[in-house]
């Protein structure tokens, strides 16, 4: 495959090119960071278009560094700023890059003529009102529950992509449908699976110990109507991670909290905190603000006591002319669990 720095300028049609930014932007996204990046790497600062959002402060920045030639120094000074982006930033630019997923046409309670929509222009409104206080222990919690979560690269014949999974059975991995099985050829499941552990960074801003944990493909099954799958490890995951228990949580309501612990554009685990709530619920789905990115898919959905209230698996755009962008959706957890005994699979029980 020709690589993506080889014309000028860019091409940032293609996908791999995009996901590199996204990463990027999303990963140093602070003004003084990425001038220090930029320095770093000997461009002109002057020759950088620093207004804008962070992908557009990128896209300025690899436009340049492509056009000075200068792209194997940016990405080495970004390995130094940011080392554990330095596996993803090779997948990207190898032979086969892995790339997000295809989520497929959205289903009805997915498009926004459909009944989870209604209201949906009235959102764009200050949210200062709600109660953001939590107890101390809830970072705490999180932490633990952190270690269930995993992100994963399924391949697909000459294709790989990645996704976000979790630990519920000492042997079993739960994420998407569609990141298990190839929704753009027929409903193929995965030829390979492998999960990675512990990719993230300590309290020190320091890489941990990644393992890499291979999966049993032909163990995967799924459900494509509430979009859930699971896989068996191979081996058993490091002593570090921890089975995570899908049972227990209240029902999900408008105007709850809800946290996703993801690892976006493939990248290191991270969570968003700002302002998470719950903007839509019914019997199948939750739909919600919250930050995600590609990759995101199949993270948990957690409320504010940490229990799972739903599988994360798309975001979904508003109708023409509302007030606002998009929101994330999930599917209840009450669904995945109804498929999961269907099957026979047995998860982690309280």
């Amino acid at each position: 495959m020709r690589s993506v720095f080889a014309d000028y300028p860019l091409d940032f049609a293609r996908p791999e090119l995009r996901a590199l930014r996204d990463l990027l932007a999303q990963s140093i996204y602070r003004t003084r960071e990425l001038e220090d990046v930029v320095l770093g790497t000997g461009l002109n600062p002057g020759a950088i278009d620093f207004g804008g959002s962070a992908l557009m402060q990128w896209r300025s920045v690899l436009t340049e560094a492509r056009a000075q030639e200068r792209i194997e120094s940016l990405l080495e000074v970004v390995r130094q700023t940011q080392p554990t982006l330095g596996v993803r930033i090779d997948e990207l630019l190898g032979p086969q890059p892995v790339l997000a997923p295809g989520t497929g046409l959205p289903d009805q309670l997915s498009d926004p003529k459909g009944a989870g929509w209604r209201g949906f222009g009235a959102e764009r409104r200050i949210v200062s009102d709600f109660d953001t206080l939590l107890g101390i222990a809830f970072l705490a919690t999180g932490l633990e529950r952190s270690r269930s979560i995993c992100r994963i690269t399924a391949t697909f014949g000459a294709k790989r992509s990645h996704a976000t999974a979790s630990l519920v059975a000492p042997d079993l991995l739960l994420t998407n449908h569609h990141a298990l099985y190839d929704w753009e050829a027929g409903d193929r499941p995965a030829s390979g699976v492998e999960a990675w552990f512990d990719y993230e960074l300590d309290p020190e801003g320091v890489s941990r110990q990644m393992s890499v944990v291979p999966c049993d493909a032909s163990t995967i099954d799924g459900g494509r109507e509430h979009d859930w799958a699971i896989v068996r490890t191979k081996i058993p995951p490091p002593p570090t991670s921890a089975v995570l228990d899908l049972h227990g949580a209240a029902p999900p309501r408008r105007e709850d909290y809800v946290f996703i612990i993801q690892h976006p554009e493939g990248g290191p685990k991270k969570i968003g905190l700002s302002h998470n709530l719950v903007r839509h619920v019914d019997d199948d789905v939750l739909q919600y603000w919250t930050d995600t990115r590609t990759g995101s898919s199949g993270a948990p959905v957690f409320d504010s006591n940490w229990r799972v209230v739903g599988l994360h698996h798309r975001w979904v755009t508003a109708p023409e002319g509302e007030g606002v962008a998009y929101r994330n959706q999930g599917r209840r957890i009450e669904r995945v669990l109804a498929g999961l005994s269907s099957r026979g699979i047995e998860v982690s029980t309280p």
